[in-house]
């Protein structure tokens, strides 16, 4: 008798272990769903071309680049952006730092033919867009997270 239960138990188990992998496939495809619509969604939204205009800031001089740098709503992220500037092998000294609004223009004393943009993509927090300036200064924007899927960040 004890032999029926115990063969009783091990089909339900059975049963419940197939119904668990049903379910897992189920709950796996619609993940995938929520991917694809948020990639949807996140593909309709209109992408910025280039960083604000930055404010009118001092001339740099030979061996001098101006980088602005955006959004920084926080002060704590505009210092986190300098201290990430002032890291780079190719930065020999930050000349000066001007913030304004949402954004932090630095100018920099830079080493001739040192891989600045490279480098800053390693350096910084979250992924940025580089555009360089008719002028040859550079804007930058931050790619924070907010209002974004995790699985696009990167």
């Amino acid at each position: 008798m004890g032999s029926d239960s115990e063969h009783a138990d091990s089909g339900a188990v059975d049963d419940l272990r197939a119904s668990v992998g049903r379910v897992s496939l189920e709950v796996q495809a619609l993940a995938d769903r929520v991917q694809e619509l948020v990639a949807a969604v996140e593909s309709l939204a209109p992408r910025r071309a280039t960083a604000p205009v930055a404010p009118a800031s001092p001339s740099p001089v030979e061996g001098e680049l101006v980088v602005s740098v955006s959004p920084l709503p926080e002060l704590a992220m505009a210092a986190v952006a300098e201290t990430a500037l002032r890291g780079l092998s190719v930065v020999r000294k930050v000349v000066s730092v001007e913030r304004s609004n949402a954004q932090a223009t630095f100018v920099l004393e830079v080493d001739e033919g040192g891989e600045l943009i490279a480098e800053m993509r390693r350096a910084m927090p979250v992924p940025i867009t580089v555009d360089t300036a008719p002028d040859g200064s550079l804007n930058v924007v931050l790619e924070w997270a907010w209002g974004r899927s995790t699985t696009s960040a990167g």
